[in-house]
């Protein structure tokens, strides 16, 4: 009996073995199959070949809310009982040097301007009557033509009769009439009468300029000369200190606290970081449930062609207010004189859209495309995320280093 007993042990693991030896056989016959169908795969296409399409967006989930956007930007200030020349325009891009504008303090007035001219028009009346009465000079002709030509471009900029820049003619006229002064000093010794023509002009003119200041940008930036009262408490120093109320304050159009000394200034102009600025999004939605560090889409109302990406730099929720506080490395341009507008926040899904034509499923359960990369082809397994009915199916390639996310990938289509 204990024979009979082992006997039977003996069969049963005997049929276990076999049992294992067929599934392994099967096993190792759907692998080479699988290998061989790619092997195989390339002279199953046709040599018809597609473009893959950049990157998309093929879903998002967007939360909407109320931004306020502030900025990297500098405010200059002076007494409201002064006139400006501005010299940039408005939203110009400005290198280190350039000229903002010229701001004349309340002594200075046309009158004193007049003067000025009427004193160098004495001076010039002298040299015509007294020093050129008897002979031609060539070169002061040339260059009173030249003066003569820029003043009724002047003229007639300012009659609304052309187009081109006021402040241009104005800088190369004043630098001609320099250039004249210079030359009639140099080649006519002065006189008493011109002597003292030549020094009531200079102590007109620096009674003038000590009227007169000029700003010029300190560095790269965009100037900007309007302003809405928020520029000291809204910007990029206050960014991560903002509280939600804050933010109610600003979208309700509270006006902010001013200090004794700003109350009796006015802004001339401010001077924006053009490269980098921040958004404070107040979330509506409840369910929002933001990660610190995370890139996420930011979709502005009325420019919706003007895509943006922010970094979320920290968060604060307060009851049912959900305070976002972002950071956008992108051009400020768009929104350079906007400090609030409605928009939606939230996660997108980027992904590749091919034809369906050029999916391959050698086994029914895993996806592939043919990326022609370096002259070889290769079989990339993408998961797909979505097909449209147009036959175009968003796809992501499974490994991250894939010929997928190459520049300008090719690929092969059935």
């Amino acid at each position: 009996m204990a024979k009979k007993k082992s006997s039977k042990k003996v069969l049963k693991k005997r049929r276990q073995r076999r049992r294992l030896l067929k599934m392994l056989a099967v096993l190792i016959v759907l692998s080479a199959a699988i290998v061989a169908a790619l092997i195989l795969l390339p002279p199953l296409f046709s040599q018809k070949k597609t473009s893959v399409m950049p990157q998309s967006i093929v879903d998002a989930q967007m939360f909407s809310g109320t931004l306020v956007i502030a900025r990297e930007e500098t405010t200059r200030e002076t007494e409201s009982n002064t006139s400006i020349e501005f010299v940039a325009s408005e939203g110009a891009k400005l290198s280190r040097s350039d000229v903002i504008c010229k701001v004349y303090s309340s002594g200075y007035n046309q009158t004193e301007i007049n003067r000025l001219e009427s004193y160098r028009d004495e001076i010039r009346a002298y040299h015509i009557n007294q020093v050129f009465s008897s002979y031609v000079d060539a070169a002061l002709e040339n260059e009173n033509s030249t003066i003569s030509e820029l003043a009724q471009q002047v003229r007639v900029l300012v009659q609304g009769k052309a187009e081109g820049s006021l402040s241009n003619l104005e800088r190369q006229l004043g630098s001609e009439l320099s250039a004249r002064k210079s030359y009639l000093k140099a080649k006519y010794p002065d006189d008493q009468t011109l002597s003292e023509l030549y020094k009531v002009e200079n102590d007109q003119l620096k009674k003038i300029e000590s009227w007169t200041t000029t700003y010029s940008a300190t560095e790269e930036c965009l100037v900007s000369f309007y302003t809405d009262g928020y520029e000291a408490t809204i910007n990029s120093t206050t960014f991560s200190e903002l509280t939600p109320a804050d933010i109610r304050n600003v979208i309700r159009g509270v006006a902010p606290e001013q200090s004794m000394v700003a109350r009796g200034n006015k802004s001339i102009y401010r001077t924006v970081n053009p490269n980098v600025w921040y958004a404070l999004f107040l979330c509506q939605d409840k369910d929002f449930n933001p990660v610190r560090g995370l890139d996420y889409q930011i979709v502005l109302e009325g420019f919706e062609d003007y895509p943006v990406t922010g970094r979320l730099d920290s968060f604060t929720q307060i009851g049912s207010d959900l305070l976002l506080r972002l950071r956008v490395s992108q051009n400020v341009s768009p929104v350079l004189n906007i400090r609030t507008c409605k928009a939606s926040v939230g996660n997108t899904v980027m992904a590749y859209s091919v034809p369906v034509e050029a999916l391959y499923e050698p086994d029914g359960l895993h996806k592939y495309v043919i990326v022609l990369s370096g002259g070889q082809q290769v079989a990339v397994e993408i998961t797909e995320l979505n097909r449209l009915p147009d036959g175009t199916v968003y796809v992501n390639p499974i490994l991250p280093n894939s010929p997928l996310n190459g520049q300008n990938p090719v690929l092969l289509v059935q």
